[in-house]
């Protein structure tokens, strides 16, 4: 008997909404289970693959098994003071898998592309998801801890981006006392976080005295619902942990089913609120791009 044919891999020049749909359903069945599962949507995928400042399309690899795609990955272009592009995936459906496909796809994107890459957050609990990259010769980057809470309840009393005036100056002026961004990337972090698909201004919470932030993320699907936590900026510890504790309560009053976050740092300030490690992920970039 032949071996079966392996699955054909194509570079997409577009971004389509048919695309968006079917990599977000691919998406989210690989990551069921895992210390990463989350609400993943076509509007997502759009968002966070197209440069936010260029509006320019990724480079993407989709592998299809006849119509259907059976994986995909790709790379989001630099934008203006980023020292790397952003490698997303690969993603590989589960009946696709112990196949080499995610290798594939990887060497598809890597050979097509001239930047220095930085993977996103590889996650250890899930099957198989750091070997292509060990196997493949990519070197540990940096650590990542995920940590999972509950919506508290209780009055909001932090200021939000929706209740000051420029907020984009203020969110720069974070980015370069408490991120250590360059002036030209500081003052693009708030377009770049406005054009995210999960970001509303009334859920960037803000500390005007300290200048102070919490990045949280909004995102629901027809399954779940999550408020991410993805940045905390803070003068010190006190102001770290009450606007922790102010985002749970947001969290609340938005209705979704669960609190998560990730973070670089020691994750003792969201453990002190109650919060969990479920998991931990790694970030991957090629020998020589550091």
């Amino acid at each position: 008997m032949n071996a079966p044919s392996p699955l054909r891999i194509d570079l997409l020049p577009v971004l389509d909404v048919g695309v968006c749909e079917a990599l977000a359903a691919v998406a989210q069945r690989c990551i069921v289970g895992y210390s990463d599962d989350r609400p993943v949507s076509a509007s997502l995928v759009r968002s966070r693959l197209t440069n936010a400042l260029t509006g320019a399309p990724p480079v993407l690899a989709v592998a299809r098994d006849g119509r259907e795609i059976a994986g995909w990955c790709a790379v989001r272009r630099p934008e203006p003071g980023e020292q790397r592009a952003r490698l997303w995936g690969p993603v590989v459906d589960p009946v696709a898998r112990r196949a080499g496909l995610g290798r594939r796809l990887l060497q598809t994107v890597v050979e097509a592309v001239e930047w220095p890459l930085v993977t996103t957050d590889v996650p250890l609990d899930r099957d198989g998801a750091t070997d292509v990259f060990t196997r493949s010769g990519w070197e540990v980057l940096d650590t990542i801890t995920v940590l999972h809470g509950a919506p508290a309840d209780g009055v909001l009393g932090a200021v939000t981006a929706a209740d000051i005036g420029a907020p984009e100056a203020y969110v720069a002026k974070a980015a370069r006392r408490f991120a250590g961004l360059e002036a030209s990337f500081a003052d693009s972090t708030w377009p770049r976080w406005r054009d995210d698909a999960r970001f509303h201004p009334e859920t960037l919470l803000l500390d005007p005295t300290t200048g102070s932030l919490l990045l949280a993320l909004a995102q629901k699907n027809a399954t779940s619902s999550e408020l991410l936590l993805a940045e905390v900026w803070a003068a010190d510890e006190e102001v770290r942990r009450r606007l922790i504790s102010q985002a749970h309560i947001l969290a609340g009053a938005r209705q979704v089913a669960t609190v998560r976050a990730v973070t670089r740092l020691d994750p003792a300030d969201f453990v002190a609120h109650g919060m969990r490690v479920t998991g931990r992920c790694r970030t991957f970039t090629l020998p020589g791009e550091r």
